[in-house]
């Protein structure tokens, strides 16, 4: 047969509409059957192993598996039967093609799979649909779905792709008035049969699954005002979502977006469906408390914007989140949802109220928006959901962590121009007095052990200026840079402990506590900086590897040209750390490599990075000391990662440094 010229072109562009998150919702698939399969080498296995491994992978997520065929097809003499064309397939041969009705109906019989739906661009196309008693009488009793979508009759030819042209406009433009999805139907079919003429484009839907949760969909309508927008539940509550109603009635497949109105369905299912006898109802009563953590999840979050109108960002929240212990990886509209989720699903506690955990993460937005900023709603919804003991007890928590992270000794090694230093500076913030409090600890031998046995003395000058109950908590530690290459000051011994085992130690680069004339410049570019990428996804570390490491020319032009984000990371531990480090402190506020001993890494690193980095620079802490602990069979933690970081507390405290004010020498008289 003649050279489809736009069968590539076709292709691709119908396999990026079906796997676009906000359009077809399909995963995309790589590896010796990808999602697109393309090639004049096809043999008829080729397609049929494809179309099987897909049907796999469909049954292994409970999932509705999309096939879309093509190219040339052809129906033997006298009959109607489809047959897709490969490499070497002939019009006399039916063996050297592929039959597409049996493949098509032993897809949908595959016990798991939730339905196919099947686009089939090919001349005589409508001979694709299978024999319906492959369907009533398969290996699913009938109990299957299949969709079919075809580009013209048994008997007539289909020109230029255009039924997969026509599917992609349609997909990329919407259908006005259809809803926010768009099916296998009637409305969708006429909007095709008006961009295609002179072909016979055709459908048929089967669909006999009486457990089937909603209409067998084939993508999002884009030009509906609402697309998108009323899906309130997150992964967290899908997957746990699905985890009982699966133990409850076994895999089923939930609704491709759990909107509020979904949610109310299931709920009104519940109550219809009857209290059930023995581990049945155990797991409907589970399933009854999901489906209301949820629901309640859509109405906290309502409150907490009409109550927070103004104060509610992604900042604001991710400081809540950390302040309540939960982890912060969502970013943008998702974060208070899914705060809210696991606070309700994963943050309940044995005993004690079943929204305890929900209480403690609005103690802790208001703990991070000012009681001024309130009035009474938040406690209210405690005292409603009988939370109010531990909503309180959250925030008389959360009151007496602030008022010690307020409390920070800074220890500075800034003196220590190319060994250890003489003498070491120590400021006090937060206690008793308005302003820092300084002095300054000589060092008995310029050396390690002597910083050591300063730093010591610092912490005992320091307590002695706190009034009980302030505890010192935090210390930033500020050295130069051959200095923060090679030392790790949480594991230094002072007194009978390591630094590190009751101190939350930061390392800081003392260069930007320098009076010299740039410090003002350099501290003002990456407050900017900082903001700039504030709450910013995916995670805002640019990460250098040895090759631009050591173009130096290039990596240095990349640095005074702002070409990098707040935060860098280096992908290995070089051997001229300390001569990296010179370069890029004074451009980049946040720097990270690996520890000379750290494991191999295979990605590790920057996944380590991004899992983390909204809890970091406090998560170090914890990992450190994590690392004391058995490390011989761990290949990669939190624990390897080293870091110099200048958050914006740190810059402000820079900030008198910037502005010093030095006396004119008096004029002789």
């Amino acid at each position: 047969m003649g050279e489809l010229s736009r069968l590539d072109e076709a292709a691709r562009k119908l396999h990026d509409v079906m796997v676009a998150p906000a359009l077809g919702g399909c995963a995309e698939r790589s590896g010796e059957y990808p999602s697109l399969l393309l090639g004049d080498d096809l043999k008829p296995d080729d397609v049929k192993n494809a179309v099987h491994k897909a049907a796999l992978v469909a049954k292994e997520s409970n999932a509705v598996l999309v096939i879309a065929l093509l190219g040339h097809g052809f129906t033997p003499t006298q009959q109607t039967n489809l047959y897709y064309m490969v490499a070497d397939s002939t019009t006399q041969s039916t063996g050297s093609a592929v039959e597409v009705g049996p493949l098509l109906a032993d897809a949908a019989n595959e016990a798991g799979v939730d339905g196919v739906i099947a686009i089939i661009d090919t001349c005589c196309a409508l001979g694709a649909l299978p024999d319906a008693a492959r369907l009533v009488g398969g290996t699913r009793e009938g109990r299957s779905r299949l969709a079919v979508i075809t580009a013209a009759s048994a008997d007539e030819p289909a020109r230029d792709m255009r039924l997969s042209s026509a599917v992609v406009e349609v997909l990329t433009g919407g259908v006005m008035g259809a809803g926010p999805d768009l099916y296998v139907d009637p409305i969708f079919v006429k909007a095709l049969r008006d961009l295609v003429l002179g072909q016979d484009i055709g459908y048929l839907t089967y669909d006999n699954d009486p457990f089937a949760m909603e209409r067998l969909w084939l993508a999002r309508n884009s030009s509906h005002a609402g697309s998108g927008v009323d899906e309130c539940v997150g992964p967290l509550g899908r997957e746990e979502l699905e985890d009982v109603v699966g133990a409850w009635r076994g895999e089923r497949t939930m609704p491709q977006r759990l909107s509020r109105s979904a949610l109310d369905e299931l709920s009104r299912f519940l109550e219809e469906d009857g209290e059930g006898s023995g581990a049945d109802a155990l797991w409907r009563v589970r399933v009854v408390e999901v489906v209301e953590a949820l629901q309640e999840c859509t109405t906290t979050a309502d409150l907490l914007v009409q109550t927070l109108p103004e104060l509610i960002t992604g900042e604001l929240l991710r400081s809540a989140g950390r302040l309540a212990g939960y982890p912060v990886r969502a970013v943008g509209a998702a974060l208070l949802r899914d705060l809210l989720e696991y606070a309700a699903l994963r943050a309940r506690p044995l005993s004690g109220s079943r929204w305890a955990g929900t209480a403690r993460f609005l103690a802790a937005v208001q703990s991070c928006a000012g009681s001024t900023a309130l009035d009474g709603r938040l406690s209210g919804w405690a005292v409603q959901h009988g939370a109010l003991v531990e909503f309180n007890d959250a925030l008389a928590e959360f009151d007496q962590a602030r008022q010690q992270d307020r409390v920070r000794l800074v220890i500075s090694l800034a003196g220590a121009w190319t060994d250890w230093p003489e003498e070491l500076d120590a400021w006090l913030l937060g206690g008793q007095s308005p302003v820092p409090l300084h002095h300054s600890f000589g060092c008995e031998n310029a050396d390690r052990a002597g910083v050591g046995r300063a730093i010591g003395e610092a912490l005992a000058w320091a307590r002695s200026q706190l009034l009980s109950p302030d505890m010192l908590v935090n210390v930033d530690v500020a050295a130069p840079a051959h200095l923060l290459a090679q030392w790790r000051p949480e594991e230094e011994k002072i007194g009978r402990f390591l630094l590190g085992a009751y101190h939350s130690v930061v390392m800081r680069w003392s260069g930007r506590m320098d009076p010299a004339e740039g410090s003002a410049e350099i501290n003002d570019a990456a407050r900017k900086a900082l903001k700039a990428v504030a709450g910013c996804w995916p995670v805002p570390v640019d990460w250098i590897d040895s090759v631009l490491l050591n173009d130096q020319a290039r990596l240095e032009h990349k640095l005074m040209s702002g070409g990098y984000p707040a935060a860098v990371g280096v992908d290995h531990h070089p051997t001229g750390l300390d001569d990296a480090l010179e370069l890029l402190l004074p451009y980049i506020p946040i720097v990270l490599w690996p520890r000379a001993d750290a494991g191999r890494d295979n990605g590790r690193l920057r996944e380590l990075v991004k899992e983390s980095w909204y809890t970091l620079p406090h998560a170090f802490t914890d990992a450190y000391r994590a690392r004391w602990g058995t490390h011989e069979d761990c290949t990669l933690c939190l624990g390897d990662v080293r870091a110099v970081w200048h958050d914006e507390a740190w810059l402000e405290f820079c900030r008198p440094f910037e502005n010093r004010i030095v006396a004119a020498i008096e004029e002789e008289q």
